[in-house]
């Protein structure tokens, strides 16, 4: 199976072994993109070790036949001594079919209950992630959340795609305690395969 991975503050030194036998590997992160796809063959947990120090930070299970994943790595609230990870990671189907170019999914992480509109289709967002919406070109997305008997605005953007790419919108807590304003992360990006099916080639397994 193949993965990239994400985190709203980059990771260094991170590692993994592609499969039995091989060497670590190390992943790059970037900070408003996913990594480049790695592969990896191997039992589950797929785990992630700090090259510095040798320590197993993270750990994730993919389920079986998900052939294209996006590993979304978030701190480990509180104290780490339930799991001792450093990490938590969130596992997402990443593939073409869940979500394929001129599409947008959302995820909310925010920790508020959002509602507004993408374009002219109204949306509730629940947390974690939502259904992928076709936006074609443009995505205007515009998010209300409630407090105290009124609607403040959380996020208001506008992204626009290039032919065959797909966008992906993080939302994480406010940055300042009692603020109603998300942060967020707006990922673009080409479905895994889609170059190649263009060109009439086979898609990459």
């Amino acid at each position: 199976m193949r993965f990239s991975v994400f985190s709203p503050k980059p990771i260094e030194h991170l590692t993994f072994i592609p499969g039995a036998g091989a060497p670590p590997q190390t992943l790059q992160f970037y900070p408003t993109a996913r990594s480049a796809r790695a592969e990896y063959r191997g039992p589950m947990p797929l785990r992630f070790t700090d090259s510095t120090s040798g320590t197993v930070v993270a750990e994730a299970s993919i389920p079986a036949g998900m052939t294209e994943a996006l590993l979304l790595f978030l701190p480990n609230p509180g104290p780490a001594t339930a799991t001792g990870l450093r990490y938590q990671i969130a596992v997402l189907d990443d593939s073409a079919a869940r979500h394929a170019s001129g599409g947008l999914a959302i995820i909310n992480l925010s920790g508020l209950a959002l509602s507004g509109t993408v374009n002219k289709e109204n949306v509730t967002l629940q947390p974690g992630l939502n259904p992928a919406l076709n936006v074609g070109r443009t995505a205007t997305i515009a998010l209300r959340t409630q407090a105290k008997g009124r609607s403040y605005q959380s996020y208001a953007g506008t992204t626009t795609l290039k032919p065959g790419e797909r966008a992906l919108l993080i939302l994480f807590p406010p940055f300042y305690q009692g603020s109603l304003e998300v942060q967020s992360r707006l990922l673009l990006d080409v479905p895994p395969g889609a170059a190649a099916a263009k060109k009439g080639q086979a898609p990459a397994k």
